[in-house]
């Protein structure tokens, strides 16, 4: 029993690295938009008081399951194409799905935190946490809420995570002591933070 609850644990801290590493990444890639692209300064990014954004996390598991399948795909093995056309060709169909998987994710988060008045504007602050408007380059979107420059921007970034940034995850994993305590370190403080944040205790 002991030994399957450790186990267990193993499995949650491994994932919970997955979903902590990638939501750090999203932070840092939102709050440089915001800094350098949209010229609005620093600002803490999503509403936890460290820098970490859930969203993408979150965003990194599903991507894990529903994208990895087609990485992995061996098409050299059905096929006759080449060992190098059948990256290729994998990663393109990784790529694409990656887009479309990011944009839902996106899409459907924006519904769950509002689903109507998304642009609705009150005392010249809008009341959405993000809203991609054609004004600042957005001229693509669905309103406001995922465009077309931002989703092009996951799937690019979606590759990074899942050709760089995981097998670099899955190799410090193997450093099971120290993975295990860095992993409960972040946890304990991810869980911490979400008691403060939304008065829990």
């Amino acid at each position: 029993m002991k030994e399957k609850l450790g186990k267990s644990y193993d499995w949650v801290i491994k994932y919970f690295m997955f979903f902590i590493c990638v939501a750090m990444v999203g932070w840092i890639y939102e709050v440089l938009v915001i800094m350098f692209e949209n010229h609005h300064g620093f600002q803490n990014r999503g509403v936890l008081y460290g820098p970490y954004l859930p969203v993408y996390g979150f965003g990194m598991l599903i991507l894990m399951v529903t994208v990895n399948p087609v990485r992995n795909m061996k098409l050299e093995k059905i096929t006759s194409i080449s060992p190098v056309l059948a990256f290729i060709i994998k990663f393109i169909l990784a790529f694409v799905s990656a887009f479309i998987v990011t944009s839902l994710v996106e899409l459907i988060a924006s519904y769950m935190i509002n689903p109507t008045s998304w642009g609705y504007v009150e005392n010249g602050k809008r009341n959405s946490p993000w809203y991609y408007s054609a004004s600042e380059g957005y001229e693509v979107n669905f309103q406001g809420r995922i465009a077309l420059k931002s989703s092009l921007r996951f799937g690019i970034g979606s590759m990074f995570l899942l050709y760089l940034l995981q097998p670099a995850i899955q190799k410090f994993s193997t450093k099971k002591k120290v993975f295990k305590i860095v992993g409960s370190l972040l946890l304990v403080v991810f869980v911490a933070d979400c008691i403060i944040t939304f008065g829990l205790y």
